[in-house]
């Protein structure tokens, strides 16, 4: 690959992002404006349209106005709307030209569609893409080095398809990429045809991805929108490097592999054999996996970047485990409705909100009913608010269901860290146990028994006297089965000290004690695999943490390894 054409592609996204920070510093700066100008605008450009009219836009001049006039929503209210616009209708929600259809991960049910508009679009272009390499440029200059070419491992995949309307539907997360598909070869060491494949069903990823990254030793950057991904991938390099090793010493992919006849034959002609790269792998894997094993192998690699802030903190700490202590941009805060913060550099968990892209308002967690929401000129800093948004393409009053903290202010735009989702607190007798009590306290129990986990959700059964949670775990070796009293007693006893309200929940007999339930190995995988086959893309699905449907429920209870012992 021309090393100077990859390093005139890094030296642009990196400017461009460069920008956008740019212009991000001069909208904070006035940001209280910016979000007025916003609503303004909105309400006069979509007057006309059905919804407009509906509620009176026309005649909505202040923010008050429109609090008291257009209820708060939630997707179900869209969902006809939506359906007439896949359907070619115009001036329905919105009058911006509508470009594309976002789809989210449909885990449960169908998924979202959420109509974007030229605007939404060019915003996601440069915060998801080019401002990554814009961070980690200044990071690199800060380091006094300049950066290399870009050319590394993408986890993505992207795969789209065709609304009625001729419009494409697809993830948020892959548009950027469907953009840059003519020169994606020059930043991302996987092919085509497995970045942009056909059968996602029919193609064991991991080994696809990792086939043409291990032979590059100039890969520069690890990327991903999910970091459990990456995680996962490694874990698979871990289980499988000597057949990846034999298959790059043949110039092969083993016959094992799940791969379409027509992509396999492509791709082989794509690889040629390589026994001395071969051989240097094998040298680094012989030497074991606890020492970072990604600067042994990709000495080039300089930085890494997906979602692993948060509540996803965990995943990226285990990631760790293979990366070392590169520096990761964590992406930001967005959700299929619109890419909402960013952060300013990498390693940060905080994200700066994009005024320009959509009316925030603010609900105070706990708040009585009625409360009137907050703008971004009246939170405070350490509280947690409820997100209600309306963005450029037609969704007002949206409730997206994340609770976001406020950290601090850039200008007069708040920085934010997404805390949990909504219908992900575990809430039986008003204690709010959130999803990151119950990873601290998972995997604080694990290590106290000494075994790692693959796996881990936890379900609100209400069906005993007082009701209890039961957690369900996949260890990633074999566990003494007999433990599981005692590992839920642990766990408890964790939680207790993560949550002050679980002892007096405890003590007035409103809530039970914990059940752990032990997982045949491979559940989680299984689970994935599950989603993968009903339409969902790998790269925008979380790890299941909360059962909170009957169809989360049976698929783990049905996979207990219990059951089979009894």
């Amino acid at each position: 690959m021309n090393r100077k054409i990859v390093q005139m592609f890094a030296s642009y996204g990196a400017f461009i992002g460069g920008v956008e920070h740019k212009k991000l510093g001069l909208y904070a700066a006035r940001a209280n404006k910016v979000q007025h100008r916003v609503l303004s605008d909105l309400m006069r450009v979509n007057k006309d349209t059905e919804y407009g009219r509906k509620y009176g836009f026309a005649d909505i001049k202040t923010v008050e106005e429109y609090q008291d006039r257009v209820p708060l929503t939630t997707y179900s209210d869209y969902a006809p709307y939506v359906e007439r616009m896949l359907n070619g209708e115009k001036k329905v929600l919105t009058k911006y030209h509508i470009s594309r259809f976002s789809e989210s991960s449909g885990s449960v049910g169908r998924p979202k569609v959420i109509p974007l508009s030229a605007r939404t679009l060019w915003v996601l272009q440069c915060f998801s893409f080019s401002a990554p390499v814009g961070c980690a440029a200044k990071w690199f200059r800060e380091k006094g080095m300049s950066m290399p070419p870009q050319r590394g491992l993408l986890t993505i995949e992207i795969t789209s398809h065709r609304a009625p309307n001729g419009k494409t539907v697809s993830c948020l997360s892959g548009i950027p990429l469907m953009y840059l598909k003519p020169i994606i070869k020059f930043f991302a060491t996987s092919p085509e045809e497995i970045m942009f494949p056909k059968d996602t069903g029919n193609m064991d990823m991991h080994y696809l991805k990792l086939r043409f990254a291990l032979p590059d030793r100039d890969v520069s950057y690890l990327g991903t929108m999910i970091i459990t991904v990456l995680e996962t991938m490694f874990e698979y390099l871990e289980n499988n490097w000597e057949m990846m090793c034999d298959d790059i010493e043949k110039g092969t992919i083993n016959e094992s592999i799940a791969c379409p006849p027509d992509v396999r034959a492509s791709l082989l002609k794509k690889i040629k054999p390589d026994p001395v790269r071969a051989e240097e792998l094998r040298r680094e894997f012989r030497k074991g996996f606890d020492t970072p094993i990604v600067p042994r192998i990709w000495p080039a690699v300089g930085w890494v970047y997906g979602m692993g802030a948060s509540s996803l903190s965990v995943y990226g700490d285990r990631l760790k485990r293979y990366t070392g202590d590169l520096p990761v941009h964590h992406m930001g805060y967005g959700a299929s409705e619109a890419y909402m913060a960013v952060p300013l550099e990498l390693n940060s968990d905080d994200n700066v909100m994009l005024p320009e892209n959509g009316f925030y308002e603010f609900l105070p967690v706990d708040a009585p009913e009625g409360t009137r929401p907050l703008t971004i000129d009246q939170l405070e800093i350490g509280k947690d608010y409820e997100l209600i948004l309306t963005n450029i393409c037609g969704l007002y009053r949206y409730r997206i269901e994340d609770v976001l903290r406020v950290t601090g202010f850039h200008g007069e735009s708040p920085v934010v860290r997404f805390m949990y989702r909504l219908n992900q607190v575990l809430n039986i007798a008003g204690e709010k146990t959130t999803q990151k009590m119950v990873d601290h306290c998972a995997i604080e129990t694990a290590k106290q028994f000494g075994f790692e986990l693959a796996g881990y959700s936890v379900y609100a059964d209400l069906s005993t006297t007082p009701g209890h949670y039961v957690l369900f775990i996949e260890p990633k070796t074999d566990v003494d089965i007999a433990k599981a009293d005692e590992m839920a007693k642990v766990f408890d006893d964790f939680l207790d000290k993560a949550n002050l309200f679980i002892s007096d929940a405890k003590g007035t007999g409103t809530l039970g004690d914990t059940e752990v339930k032990i997982l045949k190995s491979g559940t989680y995988e299984q689970y994935r695999q599950s989603l993968k086959a009903n339409g969902a893309n790998l790269n925008q699905v979380k790890p299941v943490r909360v059962l909170n449907s009957p169809e989360k429920l049976a698929f783990f209870s049905e996979r207990v390894l219990e059951e089979e012992m009894k």
